[in-house]
């Protein structure tokens, strides 16, 4: 099937318009993407883990708690390593905030 939309060819002088803004709208996608990945890597760099017992030594709860605290949406497990559950620094102090209020 032939993919070209039905009428009239676009004039000389626009289908060559066409191709030079195309051509430098897939620049800045790729330029975009290159940031993004960027931007993703020195996050990844940056992110500091807590296991649960730093965590609910930080927090001042219990194991339970924790747990609640994951069922509600509270915090979130970022990885498991070898059974442990680790969360991120920055989760865990805003769970300290939201729990105590300060």
């Amino acid at each position: 099937m032939n993919a070209r939309p039905k009428g009239p060819a676009p004039c000389p002088q626009c289908a060559y318009l066409l191709r030079l803004l195309y051509r430098e709208v897939r620049g800045l996608k790729e330029y975009t993407l290159e940031i993004q990945r960027f931007i993703l890597q020195k996050e990844k760099e940056e992110t500091v883990y807590r296991d649960a017992a730093y965590t609910m030594d930080r927090v001042g709860i219990s194991d339970s708690t924790l747990l609640r605290c994951q069922h509600k949406g509270l915090i979130k497990v970022a990885k498991v390593e070898r059974g442990k559950k680790y969360f991120r620094d920055v989760d865990v102090e805003r769970l300290r905030t939201i729990y105590w209020g300060f």
